[in-house]
């Protein structure tokens, strides 16, 4: 398996090398915001992965990390195009060398993906430290510029961060002493435990202990009336298809062409259990003049990023946008963060849509309607 991790960090790092010296060339605005998107995009989804196929709990933490700073990030420049009308088109996936660095993280796992994961973390961050530098000190739109050199601390700090995982990473013998050394101390420790606990006879006191309690409880409990079973059964585990309100509360929900519709505001359930639908926050800025529009819940369908993004792709090719259309649950994500809510509609007919009235406003909408009705007889 070594040897596999080994060619896998090659297939990922070497791609990266190449194009290391970004700053030996100006790089123009849209170039920037390209490589800073697609970048953002890549350091989301390997951070994913990480989080959850990691060994190590430091590369697990730095991999939650970058899904967060580089979310950010994302939204930060989104945010900064919009409101500067900086005339550049934000690219709607990861190029194809992206693409194939994540698959090839994709297929591996434990210490293996750390060993590859880790040190493209290095190159993609020396990459990127220099790309906003140049871009700071040489770019041809002072919003960005300054945006650039704002958020160059940051991505020091990361270039940092992973620099120091590569290096405890490349010390097994170091590792492998601390860990013989722990091992003794557990071993003395346990061994004055057994001592203090065992009596003359070489009896366990707290196994005597423990079974006369056990016997004392059993003794009660059938003395006593026994437990009636419900008449339910018990749901005792979540499946991967199943979604907790907590999850879709926030949610952001996508269209076909993979546009953003809004968010998920809350989940309405009938009183026999089922989910009848939600409401979508539409419209609006910062929260201000945003209204909420109800949709079925049978309306939306849920993808994996993968196949939203393949199917984004396959526009030509029929066979790749009928494979497009399956859905992946991962059995180890209580939180579906790979997956995304779909919904055959667009942003025009959403924000044409009614209102959602809650119980509450309509008792206050009637209150202000029979007011409105005596002001005008009087």
């Amino acid at each position: 398996m070594r040897t596999t991790a080994f060619a896998a960090t090659l297939a990922l790092t070497l791609p990266l090398l190449a194009t290391t010296s970004v700053s030996a060339l100006a790089v123009s605005t849209q170039e920037f915001v390209n490589k800073v998107a697609v970048s953002d995009m890549f350091e989301v989804k390997s951070g994913k992965l990480a989080a959850k196929k990691a060994k190590d709990d430091d590369v697990q933490d730095f991999g939650e990390q970058m899904v967060e700073d580089h979310t950010k990030t994302t939204e930060d420049l989104k945010e900064l195009v919009k409101d500067e009308d900086i005339k550049v088109e934000m690219p709607a996936g990861m190029d194809q060398r992206h693409k194939d660095q994540f698959n090839t993280l994709k297929d591996l796992s434990g210490a293996d993906f750390d060993r590859a994961y880790v040190p493209t973390q290095v190159v993609a961050h020396e990459q990127a430290v220099n790309l906003f530098e140049d871009y700071s000190k040489s770019g041809d739109n002072d919003a960005l510029k300054e945006w650039a050199g704002d958020t160059l601390p940051a991505l020091k700090d990361h270039l940092k961060e992973a620099r120091e995982l590569n290096d405890e990473l490349s010390a097994p013998a170091k590792t492998a002493a601390a860990d013989t050394d722990n091992k003794t101390m557990d071993d003395k420790k346990t061994m004055e435990k057994v001592t203090e606990e065992t009596d003359v006879n070489g009896t366990d006191k707290t196994a005597m202990t423990e079974k006369t309690d056990t016997k004392k409880g059993s003794a009660e409990m059938t003395e006593g009336k026994k437990t009636t079973p419900p008449s339910f059964n018990y749901v005792t585990s979540q499946s991967p298809t199943d979604w907790t309100a907590q999850t879709l509360i926030g949610k952001t929900v996508v269209n076909q062409r993979n546009e953003t519709l809004g968010e998920i505001n809350n989940v309405i359930l009938n009183e026999k259990g089922a989910v009848v639908a939600v409401t979508i926050g539409v419209g609006g800025f910062l929260g201000l003049g945003e209204k909420d529009v109800g949709v079925p819940f049978d309306a939306l369908t849920f993808r994996d990023e993968d196949v939203m993004e393949k199917k984004a792709d396959a526009n030509s090719d029929d066979d790749d946008a009928d494979n497009a259309d399956e859905t992946v649950a991962d059995d180890d994500d209580a939180t579906h963060d790979d997956m995304v809510i779909v919904l055959d509609a667009t942003k025009e007919q959403l924000e044409a849509a009614p209102n959602f009235v809650w119980l509450g406003e309509k008792r206050e909408k009637r209150a202000d309607t029979k007011t409105e009705t005596e002001t005008a007889v009087e």
